[in-house]
C-alpha cells in the first residue's frame, strides 16, 4: 500500500528587504549566502494557463500555471506555482539567469520563496 501525500500549499516567506537577499555573503561557493540554490525555469514562453494569484512584496506577480505540453517532461506536469522571469528581471535582475537553452530561470530561494519538500 502506498501512502498518499497530502496537498501542501506553497508558502511565501518574507525575510525582509529583497535587496538584502540578493547580495550574497560569500558564505558558500555559489555565493548565495548559505541558501540552497533553487533555480527554476520561469520564462513565460514555456508556460500557459497563467493566472495571477497575488503579488510579491517586491512588486512582481505570483502565479499558477502549467508548462506547455512540449516542456512538461523537462520542467514538470500539472499545475505549478511561481513567478515570471521577465517581471523579476525588471526588479531584482540578480535573481535571473539564462540557461543554455535560452530560457530564463529564477532563483526562488533568493526571492524568499520556498516550496514544500516531500
Amino acid at each position: 500500500m502506498t501512502k498518499k501525500l497530502e496537498y501542501v500549499a506553497p508558502k511565501l516567506t518574507v525575510f525582509g528587504s529583497v535587496a538584502m537577499l540578493t547580495r550574497g555573503t560569500g558564505a558558500t561557493a555559489n555565493g548565495d549566502g548559505g541558501q540552497q540554490m533553487m533555480v527554476v525555469t520561469s520564462d513565460p514562453r514555456v508556460k500557459e494557463d497563467i493566472v495571477e494569484i497575488g503579488r510579491h512584496p517586491a512588486g512582481f506577480g505570483l502565479y499558477l500555471f502549467t508548462y506547455k505540453p512540449e516542456f512538461r517532461d523537462c520542467f514538470g506536469h500539472g499545475r505549478k506555482f511561481g513567478v515570471m522571469a521577465d517581471e523579476v528581471d525588471m526588479i531584482v535582475p540578480d535573481c535571473v539567469t539564462v540557461g543554455a537553452d535560452g530560457y530564463k530561470r529564477v532563483n526562488y530561494a533568493r526571492l524568499g520563496i520556498t516550496f514544500p519538500v516531500h
